[in-house]
């Protein structure tokens, strides 16, 4: 079975680094269309501008599978992103997912330090190995991003994925280039995607061989495989 990766659409009505933010839906569709894929698995922040005819052409073409983000259009995007902690299965392969930021300010895409323990629990519950963990949050890799703030929420998220060691962790939020890629010191492989229109990236997993393949605006830039 063929999924789609993607994090980051952030469609708006402007300009980015000189791109054009609002044909970010048109072009997604379009690599939905050129790919086929079976499944789309996408880390948030799809941007404040999408609509329910957006996510409706989407899901008309493939099955949706997403968390949220702190850039959405949230009484949308919650009618289609996933249950905190629910595991799904599909193409035999087990996905979970967390929404939204780790904080304790009571923003809309919060979630509490202490409910995320309880959902740990809950994936840890449900199934004995996870393949794909999926959340916006990213957790605390200063080995991979030397300038990134230490606020105590990105430790309890690797903390988290460290429990659960789920083959492939997937996360969006963070600003660096197209991918990055890394393997943790207890075997999950590290992904973070920016497919706004400055990067145009996203990745393709067969879930049959689990090999993956990263592209920037159509060209292959990393291959690699989750076992």
């Amino acid at each position: 079975m063929k999924f789609l990766l993607v994090s980051d659409i952030h469609k708006s009505l402007g300009y980015h680094r000189g791109h054009n933010e609002m044909i970010a839906v048109e072009w997604f569709l379009s690599i939905i269309d050129y790919i086929k894929p079976n499944a789309v698995i996408c880390a948030g922040d799809w941007g404040e501008y999408m609509t329910i005819e957006d996510f409706n052409a989407i899901t008309s073409k493939v099955t949706l599978i997403t968390v949220y983000g702190n850039h959405e259009n949230f009484p949308v995007i919650k009618m289609f992103a996933l249950q905190d902690g629910k595991v799904i299965e599909i193409g035999g392969l087990k996905i979970a997912g967390i929404n939204g930021l780790l904080g304790k300010k009571g923003r809309e895409y919060e979630i509490n330090p202490n409910r995320l323990t309880r959902i740990i629990k809950k994936i840890k519950d449900s199934v004995e190995k996870l393949d794909v963990f999926v959340t916006h949050q990213p957790p605390y890799i200063p080995e991979v991003y030397p300038m990134m703030r230490d606020d105590g929420y990105g430790r309890i998220m690797r903390e988290a994925i460290e429990d659960l060691k789920p083959k492939l962790f997937l996360n969006g939020h963070m600003t660096d280039g197209c991918y990055t890629y890394y393997e943790f010191p207890f075997g999950t492989k590290y992904l973070r995607l920016d497919s706004s229109q400055s990067f145009r990236c996203y990745g393709i997993l067969d879930s049959e061989s689990g090999e993956i393949i990263i592209y920037e605006d159509g060209n292959k830039v990393l291959q690699f495989k989750i076992t």
